[in-house]
Parts: C-alpha cells; structure tokens; sequence
C-alpha cells in the first residue's frame, strides 16, 4: 500500500497554542507536531482528495497520547463509519491495520491519557 496522507489538506477541532498546528501532523517530518486543546473530545482528520481503500494508519503519539479513540472514514466529511476503535491506548506507535473506504479519515480522540491535549507526531494513512 502507498502513503496517501503526507502534505494532504488537514483540519482538526482545535490546536494548542504555538508552533504546533494541525498540518506538521502529516508533514512527514517526526520532530514536528500537532496537539489539541486540553479537553475531551477531539478530532484530526485529513482529506485524501477522493475515495480511496484504506488498509493502514499509523499514529505516532507524542508523549499526550489517546486512551481511547476511533478511526473512522467518511465519503464527504460529515457521515463518518468506525473502521477502527479502542479503550486501551498506550501511545507510543499505533501501527493499525483495518479495512475501509473514504475519502476522509479521522482520528476522535474521546478519552485522553494524560492532563494534557492529544499530541500526534505524525498521523499517516496508507491504501490504494
């Protein structure tokens, strides 16, 4: 499978203040990030410009990682399918793999593992 999120267009419920916006999620580049607001839920979505079959995401948390939170795909940014759930997380590398079509795929954070927000280093989504 190929990479399909890197430099796509990417949005989310919130962005903490600084440096750290939604785009260095998928910029390719590990030693920058994003990270929500210190609140539950939040969201990180990207658009892969079509409908695409999804097989993988990988999440590399920063050190404010979620505990619980859904992959879910949608076909136009508002109905959106759970491919993808847990309510143990335990940061780090999530390497996922799932099946699933859309052309947006999101990540909804719901239960936070630490005081602060939810912290990605590189959120990437691989399908064809």
């Amino acid at each position: 499978s190929s990479l399909l999120s890197q430099g796509r267009p990417v949005t989310a419920s919130s962005v903490e203040a600084g440096a750290n916006v939604v785009a260095n999620a998928v910029d390719g580049n590990t030693a920058t990030r994003w990270s929500s607001l210190y609140t539950d839920p939040q969201w990180i979505r990207v658009d892969l410009g079509a409908s695409r079959q999804i097989n993988r995401v990988r999440l590399n948390w920063e050190a404010a990682y979620g505990r619980a939170y859904q992959i879910q795909t949608s076909p136009d940014g508002s109905t959106w399918t759970n491919v993808y759930s847990t309510t143990t997380g335990d940061g780090g590398i999530d390497d996922v793999t799932l099946t699933g079509t859309g052309r947006y795929v999101r990540v909804n954070g719901t239960q936070r593992a630490t005081a602060y927000g939810y912290s990605l280093w590189e959120f990437e989504v691989y399908g064809s």
